[in-house]
């Protein structure tokens, strides 16, 4: 990883937090990637090019697509970013050479570009859709979502308390640049020397919804009823966000924290996860809040089938799924998600105006279309 030297710069500008910093430079960024389309590939489609690369296609198509997609993201007017879950399905490879080939794809394709965190995306669209509803003078989510492959994990910053705050301060932005400048290859190539870390699988999950599946099928009369139960669920596993989310509105309205124990006794988190329910039950949200809508559309979809179970890599998939429709204009993907995706139950390609595809000949001539 080649060293990057920002001290004397940031020595130039104590008065800027490392957090304002950080934030500055995502939304350089994400304002940069505004005229940019962005097609999303999942993990199928990221090993298919890797084979094509290395000369092991199955097809003359998947040559092709390796073609095109080189010129369409050479054309600049093109991204193929990538989210957490690429990073960790791509990271259990165990073969080193393709495991190369597939980091050196990435980083050639996504120009270093990676959405945020899941959580960090939810968190930024309950806090965006509270600032709207208040009428408050926003960035659109397309210029905020947006951050280096360094941080698609989630942002930390180095701390010691042994230093005084501004030599913190000053070491935080520094070393901010540092990752934000880091390559994927860099990044796994110093995993590698320091022990890659394990992501072992989550046994019996699959098993576990699937039981609660058919435990609780004749709960719901309507699909839709089947959708906001889901719903529910999410709201209701976010009060605690909901509520930090107000206590931040406070103290940056006042000037100082809320009293403990009124926020403690505060039922603002309640009412504003009830508020999220009644808006989706009455049609209200659309495109908002997409994080919320697509995750729980899509486990109502596999619910609602009762032919359908639970698969093991569901939940990567369905994260793909709110990356790529949530902000991308193109997601290829594998057959099962994509179905699920734009069946006539849920139809998030069109709503989220985002082309679905998992067959390899339709995402030949996809890039064809894009080029010419």
């Amino acid at each position: 990883m080649k060293f990057v030297d920002t001290f004397e710069k940031h020595q130039r500008e104590p008065y800027k937090s490392a957090d304002a910093y950080a934030k500055e430079r995502r939304l350089e960024l994400g304002a940069g990637l505004l005229p940019t389309k962005k097609i999303y590939l999942d993990t199928k489609y990221w090993l298919l090019l890797r084979d094509a690369k290395l000369g092991r296609a199955r097809d003359e198509k998947q040559v092709q697509m390796l073609a095109l997609a080189e010129r369409v993201s050479s054309s600049g007017r093109y991204i193929f970013p990538i989210c957490e879950d690429i990073f960790v399905e791509v990271l259990k490879q165990t073969d080193p050479d393709t495991l190369r080939s597939t980091v050196v794809l990435i980083d050639s394709f996504s120009k270093g570009v990676s959405l945020l965190s899941g959580e960090e995306r939810i968190r930024l669209e309950m806090f965006h859709f509270l600032e709207t509803c208040l009428g408050s003078s926003v960035f659109c989510l397309q210029e905020l979502v947006w951050t280096k492959v360094a941080y698609n994990l989630g942002y930390s910053s180095p701390y010691h308390d042994k230093f005084p705050k501004h030599t913190n301060t000053l070491i935080q932005k520094a070393f901010f640049d540092q990752m934000w400048s880091a390559s994927l290859m860099d990044i796994v190539e110093t995993m590698s020397r320091n022990g890659a870390p394990n992501f072992p699988p989550i046994r019996g999950y699959s098993e576990r919804l699937n039981a609660g599946k058919f435990a609780h099928m004749h709960q719901n009369n309507t699909f839709n009823e089947m959708f906001l139960s889901e719903i529910a669920g999410m709201v209701d596993s976010y009060k605690a966000d909901f509520k930090d989310l107000f206590a931040y509105k406070f103290e940056k309205q006042y000037g100082c924290p809320p009293n403990p124990d009124e926020l403690e006794q505060s039922e603002s988190g309640q009412l504003f996860a009830n508020m999220i329910y009644n808006l989706f039950k009455l049609n209200k949200v659309k495109q908002e809040l997409p994080s919320f809508r697509i995750h729980a559309g899509l486990h109502a979809a596999v619910r609602w089938d009762k032919k359908q179970k639970y698969q093991d890599n569901d939940m990567h998939d369905f994260r793909h799924a709110t990356a790529a429709l949530g902000y991308c204009d193109y997601f290829f993907t594998e057959k099962r998600l994509c179905h699920l995706v734009t069946q006539a139950l849920l139809k998030y390609d069109k709503l989220f105006n985002c082309k679905t595809l998992w067959r390899v000949d339709d995402a030949v001539e996809c890039l064809r279309t894009i080029e010419s």
